[in-house]
């Protein structure tokens, strides 16, 4: 597992009243709020979007399988996409998001954007639910390159431990 290095972050956050439940699963999505940290990992530039209300950990027991969907990029001097590579990478997420979060195939928990790699974290009921959607979202004549994987992590170990847990706030 990765372990990420967040400095120089600045990052305004709600504040959480003491005793309030967190919210479902189904109200961050709709909520659709995003946070964006800014940091280094192994010496390079990284860039975090994550759906804030998730570190209120919300019960996430429907959701037991995380999926990373990674899109690798020619990067440039900062180990960042070029301005065409971004487009096309947010195209593809609104595709794919559009294709999993109606009928909560899936979430999508976080984005990493670091050294030629653009990584989305997706947590879903059911991997071959995800792959099904995937398959639907249309790729023109060239193959994307992109890079799937899914694992257990039924309590969003690598959300909560390896992606915010270094996060200010």
């Amino acid at each position: 597992m990765r372990h990420l290095l967040l400095a120089g972050l600045i990052l305004i956050l709600p504040a959480v009243a003491a005793g309030v439940p967190p919210m479902t699963v189904a109200q961050i999505v709709t909520a659709d709020r995003w946070t964006l940290a800014e940091g280094e990992c192994e010496g390079h530039p990284l860039i975090l979007r994550f759906r804030e209300d998730f570190r209120g950990r919300p019960d996430v027991s429907a959701y037991p399988h995380l999926v990373r969907v990674v899109w690798h990029y020619a990067p440039n001097m900062a180990g960042m996409p070029d301005r065409a590579a971004s487009e096309q990478m947010s195209v593809f997420e609104d595709w794919l998001v559009a294709a999993v979060e109606p009928d909560r195939t899936a979430v999508l928990a976080a984005v990493v954007t670091h050294d030629g790699d653009r990584e989305w974290l997706f947590y879903g009921a059911d991997a071959r639910a995800f792959a099904r959607a995937l398959r639907a979202i249309p790729q023109g004549d060239e193959r994307l390159p992109i890079d799937i994987t899914t694992e257990p992590d039924p309590d969003w170990t690598t959300l909560h431990e390896d992606m915010l847990s270094g996060l200010a706030g």
